[in-house]
């Protein structure tokens, strides 16, 4: 009961907060491709966490600069760490409304990125959050419940493995 509050108001605190007012046009002809600065949110969900490696994978072959979002304690699942930027948090950032505490937005406000990418598939209002935190042209996610004034492009995921939606998530983001 108390949940499903925590989380309504937690939706609330997002759009009047972070959420930006003036939205211009966009048009997404290769606006990945020739973007240069990714900011990727990493999933919470451990089997998620895995799959979603081949992403950064392909975006680090294309020489893009990548920040990672992640758990500091997820910090030494990524190979070859040197070639990322990271963002960590700790468990005790996040509020009891599921939102970033101060010190958090603090260090994300007024970073810009030509991307931000959740790969979370299910519903995390902390990411959603955190997405929308970070100055960008356009953020892409999963498509999930209620989070849909919170990114530009949503990937509808009907797949239960994880290996099948992050390949077919990576496959929709190459055609941009």
């Amino acid at each position: 009961m108390f949940e499903g509050l925590k989380r309504k108001i937690a939706h609330y605190l997002i759009r009047r907060k972070y959420l930006r007012k003036n939205i211009q046009q966009l048009v997404f002809t290769n606006i990945i491709s020739d973007s240069h600065d990714l900011f990727i949110v990493m999933p919470k969900e451990d089997k998620d966490f895995f799959h979603s490696l081949d992403i950064l994978k392909y975006y680090q072959i294309h020489k893009k600069v990548i920040t990672l979002f992640l758990p500091e304690y997820k910090y030494s699942l990524i190979p070859e760490k040197e070639k990322f930027k990271f963002i960590s948090y700790h468990p005790h950032q996040v509020t009891r409304f599921n939102l970033p505490d101060k010190n958090l937005v603090s260090r994300l406000t007024g970073k810009e990125f030509d991307i931000v990418i959740d790969l979370n598939r299910k519903e995390n209002v902390f990411f959603s959050a955190i997405s929308n935190i970070v100055q960008s042209k356009i953020r892409v996610s999963f498509e999930k419940e209620l989070s849909g004034r919170y990114y530009t492009m949503q990937i509808t995921d009907k797949q239960s493995e994880p290996e099948l939606s992050y390949r077919s998530f990576l496959s929709y983001l190459k055609m941009f």
